[in-house]
Order: C-alpha cells, then sequence, then structure tokens
C-alpha cells in the first residue's frame, strides 16, 4: 500500500511534530518559515553555508531595495569603478550580508540535529 503520510508524518519528519531539514524556507524577513521548534540536519558545514548564501543574498537584495528603490543587476565586465554613491550601496550590502552570514551560522549552530546526518 503507498504511504499517506501527513505532514507530521512525513519521510523528513519521522522523528516528531516538527521540520527536519537540510535547508530552511524563509520569509521575506529572513526568518525560517518552517514548524516551531524546527532542526536542521545532515552535514553541519553543508546547512552552515547554504544559510549563509541564502541570507547573504537575501539581506543584500533587501538592502538594495532599501537604498535604491530597486534590486541590481550582475555588474558590467567593463564597467568603471562606481561613484561615491554606489560604493555607499556596495559597503551597505557587504555589511548586510556579513550580518546575515553570521546569523546564518548561529541560527544553524543552535539548531542542528548531530544525529540526524
Amino acid at each position: 500500500m503507498p504511504d499517506k503520510a501527513t505532514p507530521t508524518e512525513s519521510k523528513t519528519n519521522i522523528g516528531g511534530d516538527h521540520d527536519r531539514v537540510v535547508m530552511a524556507s524563509r520569509l521575506p524577513d529572513g526568518t525560517p518559515h518552517q514548524t516551531p521548534g524546527f532542526e536542521f540536519i545532515g552535514d553541519r558545514q553543508v546547512a552552515i553555508d547554504a544559510a549563509k548564501h541564502q541570507l547573504r543574498e537575501q539581506a543584500i537584495s533587501a538592502k538594495d531595495v532599501e537604498l535604491r528603490g530597486a534590486s541590481t543587476a550582475e555588474a558590467d565586465a567593463e564597467a568603471s569603478k562606481p561613484d561615491a554613491e554606489v560604493q555607499k550601496i556596495i559597503d551597505a550590502e557587504e555589511t548586510a550580508g556579513a550580518a546575515a552570514e553570521k546569523m546564518a551560522e548561529a541560527e544553524v549552530k543552535s539548531r542542528h540535529n548531530e544525529t540526524g546526518n
């Protein structure tokens, strides 16, 4: 008979009534969109790297929209050095990205289940 698991009985949630994820779904503000008490499983460093990348990109995009009202496209290979106003935006985005990476690492470390590998 086919497995007709409910969300709390799915194969990715064998251990209880909360999500067990390798990479969290995110709300627009960057907070995880998972069940309360969710935990990261799998290789810890992979989860940290994925969360860092995910939150960094989200933070940079949000900062760009905040500062310019639009998202950026990839810079042209022949683009010149940015002017002072653009450099301020780049610096703000880098700061937001670095802060997001720290938040991602702390989040994974606090929720990672070493035995869930």
